[in-house]
């Protein structure tokens, strides 16, 4: 989505997020059709097309319906010496309705210089979708059809490169942020499963070798995990995640983080 300014309140809650409802409901989600833009010569006249409507338009007529956003984290080898480094895995379903008439809106998606993309894919209702990448910035277009419902999906794979190797910290991070659409969001999902890196640390060599058994994930989540923002995750099996609901607030910022111990490196 598109990078905004962001911030966080000092409990670290964000404080649009701070009244929603954290009681868990189903993730299941419509499917309807949708007919997809083309590409290529038509791309500065949907640029254009979506910068003269009116700013108000999609926060009148869209609603953003809901939003599932799961992160994969795990370790890959980069080379034939063995070396590892992580990589993240995304996947976002975002649900809108529309209550005007047809229109096409622009999105668009930062690459950060530390989490550059390795895979990255859009598809609407299962439809895929071009994207173009102009500098870090990765362009689709979405066609909202008169008073009914899409699905997009985004499918991503990122490098998570280090910050600075000296430390041996690890970290990604992403923009939780919403604006001018129509309230309410009912339901807002972030997961992060962190067992494939779990995974991987109880199968050094260390826990091997006779020594302490392998801490279970509580212990990984408390030793090896040095922090997780925004506040209020709840942990289940090897994920943590946050839920949101019925969200009336017109715009909200955050930042997720996640940050670990580079024991691989």
């Amino acid at each position: 989505m598109r990078r905004v300014e962001r911030h966080v309140s000092p409990t670290g809650i964000p404080p649009l997020f701070a009244a929603a409802s954290f009681l868990p409901v189903g993730l299941a989600s419509r499917r309807c059709a949708l007919s997809i833009l083309g590409a290529g010569s038509a791309f500065l006249a949907l640029v254009l097309a979506s910068l003269s409507a009116p700013p108000t338009a999609a926060s009148q007529l869209i609603q953003l319906v809901s939003v599932r956003k799961y992160y994969t984290l795990f370790l890959a080898s980069t080379d034939q010496s063995g070396r590892k480094e992580p990589r993240l895995r995304e996947i976002f379903v975002t649900r809108f309705r529309n209550f005007g008439p047809s229109f096409v809106n622009g999105f668009y998606h930062d690459e950060l210089p530390q989490q550059p993309y390795l895979e990255y894919r859009d598809s609407i209702d299962g439809r895929p979708v071009p994207v173009q990448k102009f500098g870090n910035r990765y362009w689709d277009f979405l066609q909202f059809p008169a008073g009914r419902e899409i699905e997009v999906r985004t499918d991503a794979l990122q490098r998570v490169l280090p910050r600075d190797p000296a430390q041996k910290i690890d970290f990604f991070e992403d923009w939780i942020e919403w604006a001018n659409w129509r309230p309410p969001i009912d339901d807002y999902w972030i997961v992060v499963d962190l067992g494939k890196m779990y995974t991987a640390f109880r199968q050094t060599p260390a826990f091997g070798m006779g020594g302490d058994p392998p801490p279970t994930f509580r212990e990984f989540l408390q030793n090896q995990v040095l922090r997780v923002l925004p506040a209020g995750y709840r942990v289940e099996g090897s994920t943590v995640w946050w839920h949101f609901r019925q969200i009336y607030a017109p715009e909200g910022y955050t930042t997720l983080h996640v940050e670990w111990k580079a024991w691989y490196r």
